[in-house]
Parts: C-alpha cells; sequence; structure tokens
C-alpha cells in the first residue's frame, strides 16, 4: 500500500505582509498628496497680496517701504534729467505660500528687471540678484546712463 502524498502548506503570511505593505504605502502617498494640493490650494490666487507685500517691505529696516523709494527714485532720476518708465508688478506662486514677484521697468530706454520672493505664510520678502541694490540705488538716484 502506498502512502498518500501529503501536500506542503503553504503560508500565506509572506502574501500578507507584501500586500499589507503596498496598501499602506498607497494609503500614505494619497495622504501626503492630499496634503500637498490642499496647502497649495490654500494659498493660490494670493499673486496681489504678494505683489503688497514687496511694496510693503522696509529694505535695511529703514522705515521707507519699497513703494517709497521707487517712487522718490523716479523723481531723482527726472530731476537729473534721465527717464524711468512705468513700474510694472508681476507674481506667480512658486510652492506653497512662496511667490516669485517681478518688477518691471524702463530706464533710459533699456527695460530693467528686479526679482523679489514673498513668503505669504512668514511674511517674508528676499530680493534676488540685482534687486538687492535696488533700495541703495533708489536712496543715491543713481541710474544707468
Amino acid at each position: 500500500m502506498s502512502q498518500p502524498e501529503q501536500k506542503k502548506k503553504e503560508s500565506a503570511i509572506p502574501a500578507l505582509l507584501g500586500w499589507g505593505g503596498l496598501a499602506l504605502f498607497a494609503v500614505g502617498f494619497a495622504w501626503i498628496v492630499i496634503g500637498q494640493l490642499r496647502a497649495s490650494e490654500e494659498w493660490s490666487d494670493r499673486g496681489k497680496e504678494a505683489i503688497d507685500l514687496v511694496k510693503q517691505f522696509q529694505p535695511d529696516g529703514k522705515p521707507e517701504t519699497m513703494e517709497d523709494l521707487l517712487k522718490a527714485y523716479s523723481m531723482k532720476v527726472k530731476d537729473k534729467g534721465g527717464y524711468v518708465g512705468e513700474f510694472s508688478w508681476s507674481s506667480v506662486q512658486k510652492d506653497g505660500p512662496e511667490y516669485e514677484v517681478t518688477l518691471l521697468w524702463k530706464e533710459q530706454g533699456r527695460s530693467k528687471t528686479a526679482l523679489f520672493r514673498a513668503d505669504l505664510e512668514h511674511k517674508d520678502v528676499r530680493p534676488q540678484g540685482d534687486a538687492a541694490s535696488l533700495p541703495q540705488r533708489a536712496r543715491d538716484g543713481t541710474f544707468d546712463s
């Protein structure tokens, strides 16, 4: 008489761990993505607020705002026989409350640009590149000839 063949019983634990881990990863990933979308949506369409934050920015901790400095700059350049065209502001949301604010103007027939980073959450403004020297130029009334 032959012995009946016994089938090896395989454990379901590895499959449960694998599929369970995958399910946990998917839930965690969805949680992170939804959180980022909500944060981005919370700060969207607030470009005007970012521009106003930069206009009210007081460089070097002095009482004059950026807007005041630019008006004075335009007048000083005009008094020296130069010409500064109208200042134009625009903003683009970069990441959540972080906006990139661009200032464009014409000076002696050449287009000029200043770039600022505005953080609406922390009410922080960081001039980028040439924008860092703009407040001093505005105070001095110096322009490119």
